[in-house]
C-alpha cells in the first residue's frame, strides 16, 4: 500500500483507503477484522445507561467514568479509559455551540481509511448528510496528518478537502452527539484526544492494533433507544 490517499467525496458513502494487507468489504470499508489485525480483547461487557437510553460492549479491563451532565436538556459525558487509565473515547450528548465556515485558503486534503454504517438515530437531511456510520480520517496538515475516530451523520467536505470535521451525529431526543476521541480535526494540529501520524501508512498500521480494533468494535456497538 502507497501512500497515495483515497480523499474523501461528499457522495451518501465516503470511498476508504484501507489498512495495508486488509481485505476491503463489498461497501469498499475495512472489514471489522483482518488477516493482519491483531486480535481484540477476549472479555468485553456491557454498560448501560437507561436514564439516557444508551448501551456499548467495551473490554472487560477498560472503564467508564460518568461525568456531570451539561444544562442542555439530555446532556451527558461519559468518558472511557483503557487498563492505564489512558482516555480513549468520550461519549456525549447535547453538544452545542457548533459552527464555523471554512476559508478558500483553509481547505486541504482529507482521507478516509475506515467508514463502517451504523444503526443509529440521524436527524441530517442537509446535502451533506450520510447515513451514521463509524469513521477514521484524518486530515492533511502542512508536515503531519492529524486523525480522529468517532461516529459521524456528515461527509467531511466537498471535492476532498475540508478545514474543520466534527465527529457528531443530530439525532432525535439526544441532539448533536458523539462517540469517538475528538470532537473535531482541523489542519491546524491534533485535536484534544486526536491522533498525529507521519504518514498515512502509519495510520493504517494503527488500524490494525489491538487498540484501534478494539475500539472500532465497541463504538460500532453503540446502541441509542429514542
Amino acid at each position: 500500500m502507497t501512500d497515495a490517499p483515497t480523499t474523501g467525496t461528499s457522495s451518501s458513502a465516503e470511498r476508504t483507503s484501507p489498512p495495508a494487507g486488509a481485505s476491503p468489504s463489498p461497501s469498499g470499508a475495512p472489514t471489522a477484522a483482518t488477516p493482519n489485525a491483531e486480535p481484540t480483547a477476549t472479555a468485553w461487557k456491557t454498560y448501560t445507561d437507561r436514564r439516557h437510553m444508551v448501551s456499548f460492549e467495551l473490554p472487560k479491563d477498560w472503564t467508564v467514568q460518568q461525568e456531570a451532565d451539561g444544562p442542555a436538556a439530555g446532556a451527558m459525558t461519559i468518558v472511557v479509559k483503557n487498563a492505564d487509565g489512558q482516555r480513549l473515547a468520550t461519549l456525549a450528548t447535547g453538544i452545542s455551540g457548533l459552527g464555523g465556515a471554512c476559508a478558500e485558503g483553509q481547505l486541504r486534503p482529507y482521507t478516509v481509511l475506515a467508514s463502517i454504517p451504523i444503526d443509529l438515530p440521524s436527524a441530517a437531511a442537509d446535502p451533506q448528510a450520510v447515513s451514521p456510520r463509524f469513521v477514521f480520517r484524518l486530515i492533511h496538515g502542512a508536515n503531519s496528518f492529524y486523525a480522529s475516530y468517532g461516529i459521524t451523520d456528515h461527509a467531511a467536505g466537498t471535492n476532498g478537502t475540508a478545514c474543520l470535521i466534527y465527529n457528531t451525529v443530530s439525532g432525535p431526543g439526544l441532539g448533536i452527539y458523539m462517540f469517538g476521541d475528538a470532537l473535531q480535526l482541523t489542519a491546524g494540529g491534533s485535536p484534544a484526544g486526536g491522533r498525529t501520524f507521519n504518514t498515512i501508512a502509519e495510520a493504517q498500521k494503527y488500524m490494525l492494533s489491538s487498540e484501534f480494533q478494539n475500539l472500532q468494535r465497541m463504538i460500532t456497538s453503540l446502541k441509542i433507544t429514542v
